[in-house]
C-alpha cells in the first residue's frame, strides 16, 4: 500500500513524470555530490542541472511525527525556499517535492531545485586554506539581513551557504533550508547562529566582532556570550548522543521490529 504526495512549480509541470519517478529511478541516474544520511545528486533534464536530495536515514518517531503532526523535510525545504525568495533572500529555485509513504508512514522524501554551481563557503574556504579576511564583513551583513528578516537557518554552516563574487563583492545564497525558522531573533541569537560556521576560534572572534560592529554593539562582550554558548552547545549535543544512543535508539528498535511484524500481516491479510 503505497501513496504520493508532491507539489510541482508552475515553472517546470513538464516535469511531473520526472518527479513521480524519482522513487523507482533515483539510484540508476545522476551523479552523486553528497552521500551520507541523505543523499544528493545532481541529474541533467530538460531544464539543465537539477539537484535531487533524498531524505533519508528516519527514524520511526521521525516517521511517525512527519506522518500525521508535521510537513516533511522536503515540504518544508519547497515552502521555506519560496518563502525566502519573496523576502529577498536567494535560493537555487525549487522545483518540486516528493513525499512517499507507505501503510500511511512516511517512508521516502524527496526535494528538487536547480543547481547552482556557486561554491559554498566550505569549498571557497579549502581551496584558500584560511577563510579569506575579505569575507568577514559580508558575511557578517549576510547574516545580520537574515536576523533581521526574522529568518534563523538552525544549520547556518559553511556547507550550507552558496558565494558568488561579483564586480562589487560577494552575494549570498542558502541552501539545506528544512531547519530554518521564522521568528524575531534577538543579538544573542543572532550571535549563537554564527556557532556552526567551520571557523578556526580566530576567525569566529574576528567574525563575531564584525557582526557585533554593525549593530553598535561590544565586540569583546559578543565575544564572550559567543563562547559562552559555543561551551554550553557542546555539552548539550554530548548529553544529546548519549540520550539517541542509550534510549531512544533501543526504543526505536523495539517500536520498528513491532512495526515490520504489523506490516507483514497486513500484506499478508491483503494477499488473501
Amino acid at each position: 500500500m503505497q501513496t504520493q504526495t508532491y507539489t510541482l512549480s508552475e515553472d517546470f509541470t513538464d516535469l511531473r513524470d520526472f518527479i513521480l519517478t524519482l522513487p523507482g529511478n533515483f539510484d540508476a541516474v545522476g551523479t552523486v555530490i553528497q552521500d551520507n544520511r541523505n543523499v544528493v545528486k545532481t541529474i541533467s533534464t530538460p531544464h539543465g542541472l537539477v539537484v535531487v536530495k533524498k531524505f533519508s536515514g528516519m527514524y520511526f518517531f521521525n516517521r511517525l511525527a512527519y506522518s500525521l503532526f508535521r510537513k516533511s523535510k522536503a515540504a518544508r525545504s519547497y515552502l521555506y525556499s519560496r518563502q525566502l525568495n519573496e523576502k529577498g533572500i536567494a535560493t537555487p529555485p525549487p522545483i518540486a517535492w516528493l513525499d512517499c509513504y507507505k501503510y500511511g508512514l512516511l517512508n521516502e522524501s524527496y526535494f528538487v531545485s536547480l543547481h547552482e554551481p556557486d561554491k559554498t563557503l566550505r569549498e571557497m574556504t579549502a581551496v584558500n586554506g584560511t577563510f579569506k579576511s575579505i569575507l568577514y564583513k559580508p558575511l557578517a551583513s549576510f547574516a545580520l539581513t537574515l536576523h533581521q528578516l526574522g529568518i534563523y537557518h538552525d544549520d547556518f554552516s559553511s556547507g550550507n551557504i552558496l558565494i558568488r563574487e561579483t564586480e562589487d563583492g560577494y552575494d549570498f545564497s542558502m541552501v539545506d533550508l528544512n531547519r530554518i525558522k521564522f521568528q524575531k531573533v534577538s543579538f544573542e541569537q543572532g550571535l549563537r547562529n554564527l556557532s556552526k560556521l567551520a571557523l578556526t576560534d580566530e576567525e569566529f572572534n574576528i567574525l563575531v566582532s564584525e557582526y557585533a560592529r554593525i549593530q553598535n554593539q561590544s565586540p569583546e562582550k559578543s565575544c564572550q556570550l559567543f563562547w559562552s554558548y559555543k561551551r554550553r552547545s557542546s555539552f548539550i549535543r554530548k548529553i544529546r548522543k548519549r540520550l539517541r544512543k542509550y534510549v531512544l535508539t533501543p526504543l526505536e528498535s523495539i517500536f520498528t521490529g513491532k512495526r515490520v511484524l504489523f506490516l507483514m500481516f497486513i500484506e499478508d491479510m491483503l494477499w488473501f
